[in-house]
This record gives C-alpha cells, structure tokens and sequence, in this order.
C-alpha cells in the first residue's frame, strides 16, 4: 500500500489511464484540481461538477483558457432533481462559501474544523448514469469525489457507469462529519466487494485527522 501525499496522487494516477480519459470530477470548488488534470492529460475530457453558483463562476473564469475541460453548475448524486446544499463558511470570510459544503448537514465536522454552515441553497442534482445518457457518454475512466461524505452515494447509484471506471479517488471520513454519511470503511468495503483494490491513500493511521483520501483501481488482469 502506497502512502502519497495529495498532490502526488494524481500524478500515480496517470499510468493507469489512456492517452485520452474521459474524468469526471465531482466538488470542483475553483478548479484547482481541475487544472492540474488538465495538463496531466491534455488530450483527455474533464468534466467537472461545481453546484455552488459563485463557485461555479470561479470554477468557469479559471478553467476558460482550457478546451478539454467542460464545467456543469450542478452536483452529482443518487437522485436527479433538486436537494439542499449546505453551504460551508470560514468565520474570518463571511458570506463566501468554501469548499467543504455537502448534500448532508454537518455533524462532528462543527467540533473538528472552523468552519461553520451558516446557509443552504437548492441545487440541481443528478446521477452519473443520467448525466452520460442525456450526454450520450459511454464510458469514464476515472471518477475523482470529494463531496464532503457522499461520495459512495454517487458511486452506489452508477453501478452501468461504473462497470466501465478505471480507477476512483475518492475522499473518505474516519468519524460522522456529516450526518448518515458513509465511513471509510464502509466505503472500502463496498468497492472492495465490486471489484476494486485500494493502491495509495494520503493517511497513514485513521486517527491524525479526520478525513483522508484513497485510490482504488480496477486490477488488470
């Protein structure tokens, strides 16, 4: 098991996929991320998904420069439709959303960050399977979650898509940061049971810190 830090991660990634990955990317925040996989595979498609309208905006303004990156105001899910979000907040920035904010209402996040979750906004939602019908996409090759303890809702609701992923970095929580969340080793368990292998993670124990994230791949056989 490889221990990374996160800015390794993406990089080890690249062996794994072709020349040109289809990515999706949830919880784009500014596009930090996204950028960087934009240059990792230049002649890959990046989707990525932001639903915070001025984050979106961000997210839109920095990534305009690249024409392998299509940027959706919207946020996976287990359901299309419409959901609340609940917006993160820095106490030192009011009134500008951060990037921890979640489909699920905050819980021991509240005693173990600074952040606070001062709002909510109606959002439009969408599952991976319905995004890639109404797209007519066929195929992901590597799905990249950081939406703050929904992740494995997202993947438990793409079982046709994900039968064609290649690889998934994913954040995982080791404590309830959000209400009914799924665990990191719920999560572990359930893509160990379809099929997948975790290869890196950025922690090493589950006790420096709350949360981490993980790399799971699909063996080659």
């Amino acid at each position: 098991m490889l221990i990374l830090k996160p800015h390794q991660m993406l990089a080890h990634i690249k062996k794994y996929l072709p020349e040109k990955p289809i990515i999706v990317e949830a919880g784009a925040f500014d596009g930090r991320e996204t950028i960087r996989m934009a240059k990792l595979w230049p002649q890959g498609t990046i989707h990525t998904f932001e639903p915070v309208p001025e984050l979106y905006k961000q997210l839109k303004e920095n990534t305009k420069h690249l024409p392998n990156v299509i940027c959706y105001q919207l946020a996976l899910s287990d359901a299309t439709g419409t959901s609340t979000l609940y917006i993160s907040e820095k106490p030192t920035k009011p009134g500008r959303a951060s990037q921890a904010n979640s489909l699920l209402k905050p819980d021991k996040r509240l005693e173990l960050s600074p952040l606070i979750f001062p709002r909510t906004i109606a959002v439009p939602t969408m599952t991976i399977n319905d995004w890639a019908a109404q797209h007519a996409i066929d195929h992901v090759d590597f799905l990249k979650l950081d939406v703050q303890g929904y992740e494995l809702n997202i993947i438990k609701s793409c079982q046709r898509m994900l039968a064609t992923v290649k690889i998934i970095l994913t954040e995982v929580e080791f404590v309830s940061a959000y209400q009914n969340q799924y665990l990191y080793a719920e999560v572990k368990l359930w893509l160990e049971t379809h099929g997948f292998i975790m290869i890196a993670k950025d922690f090493i124990n589950e006790t420096d810190w709350f949360f981490g994230n993980a790399l799971f791949t699909i063996p080659i056989h």
